[in-house]
């Protein structure tokens, strides 16, 4: 079975400081089953998820999307 692979783009003004709260995140809970690799240019976050397991690649996928939500829910206190 071929890798799986899901982008997540993310385009927001503060690109930057959301990529490095995300990299604190991911470094508190490793993925084991999947590599994920976040890229910012300019305005746009960009999220790389690759796994040959599909659950985990799922898992991975709704764990960013649950941290990019808590972010944006926290920077609009």
């Amino acid at each position: 079975m071929k890798d799986a692979q899901i982008d997540i783009i993310y385009i927001h003004e503060k690109a930057k400081e959301i990529e490095r709260l995300l990299r604190i995140e991911e470094a508190s809970s490793p993925f084991h089953k999947t590599n994920s690799q976040i890229i910012t240019e300019d305005n746009t976050l960009k999220i790389t998820i690759q796994s040959k397991d599909i659950p985990a690649l799922r898992g991975s996928f709704n764990t960013f999307m649950n941290w990019l939500m808590a972010i944006e829910q926290g920077m609009k206190l």
